[in-house]
């Protein structure tokens, strides 16, 4: 009930490695107009993709937003 997808992206071309050999380190910023920054990186190649997800269409409420800032 507290999921909403608000977009999503893929970080693709990853080198095979061994089990837990991958290190990938998401970022997530949300600003106080509702605009999320993603980020994910893979430590070990440095391959990089982002996404910018706006609240134009009012998907989140103000005291949803309230609530991703605080958590």
């Amino acid at each position: 009930q507290d999921k909403n997808l608000l977009g999503k992206f893929v970080l693709s071309c990853i080198p095979p490695a061994p089990r837990g050999g991958p290190q990938i380190e998401v970022t997530f910023d949300i600003e106080a107009k509702g605009i999320m920054y993603v980020s994910a990186v893979d430590k070990r190649t440095g391959k990089e993709n982002k996404l910018t997800i706006n609240n134009d269409n009012g998907k989140l409420s103000k005291e949803e937003i309230e609530r991703m800032e605080k958590d």
